[in-house]
């Protein structure tokens, strides 16, 4: 038996000489829901209401949350904010 080991996602942002890493570039609803501290089924009904967006489904199997598209909006989330406090 094999274990399969799932590459993680360095982001290197154009602005900032750091680069980021994410281990899982996707999550599981239920695991994302246990690592923000919400009830699985309010991360059901913000994926449903495409508050949270998703990787492409795929038959059968749990829908994962796209980390990387989170990151990247809480990145400009951030900028935008350290912009205003500097003006």
């Amino acid at each position: 038996m094999t274990a399969t080991r799932k590459k993680g996602a360095g982001i290197k942002m154009p602005d900032c000489p750091i680069v980021f890493y994410l281990p899982q570039p996707t999550l599981p609803l239920s695991v994302y829901a246990a690592q923000t501290g919400q009830t699985e089924r309010a991360v059901q009904l913000q994926a449903s209401n495409q508050k949270i967006v998703l990787m492409k489904e795929q038959p059968g199997r749990e829908r994962r949350v796209n980390m990387v598209y989170e990151f990247l909006a809480a990145y400009e989330e951030a900028q935008e904010a350290m912009n205003m406090k500097v003006k």
